[in-house]
């Protein structure tokens, strides 16, 4: 697992995380999750589908339920996309991937995130994740 900016420069495909590479309308949100295959663990659900562009692309849904501050949500979405920008080297073949916060994401410890996201996606088949950062 990549946990660094310094290991991530080093390493093949990791750059910005810019628009192309990220899932906004609601219709790919729903095509996803209608049609992609499932992985979780005790604090994220991940829905990955084939993508319909040429790279991997990512989604990150965290509701109020989750936690009612702003601040919080937004602190498991820099974690889950800093995840996404320093691994998707790993990910096989584009995919268009959602990842969905549950109950208890926002008490994980700051160094947990990734840990989790990282069992998260080692689990999703539809990705062919592998085990290290190729590079």
């Amino acid at each position: 697992m990549v946990t660094s900016r310094s290991q991530a420069d080093s390493s093949s495909g990791a750059s910005s995380f810019g628009p192309e590479l990220r899932i906004k309308k609601r219709a790919d949100f729903l095509r996803i999750q209608n049609r992609g295959k499932k992985a979780r663990t005790a604090h994220f659900l991940l829905i990955a589908a084939p993508s319909q562009s040429e790279h991997s692309r990512l989604g990150i849904t965290v509701t109020k339920k989750i936690d009612k501050r702003a601040v919080k949500r937004n602190f498991i979405k820099r974690r889950v996309r800093e995840f996404f920008r320093l691994n998707r080297s790993r990910i096989s073949r584009p995919c268009d991937i959602v990842v969905i916060a549950l109950q208890g994401a926002a008490e994980l410890p700051r160094l947990e995130i990734p840990r989790e996201l990282d069992k998260l996606f080692q689990r999703s088949r539809e990705l062919g994740f592998s085990r290290k950062a190729q590079g």
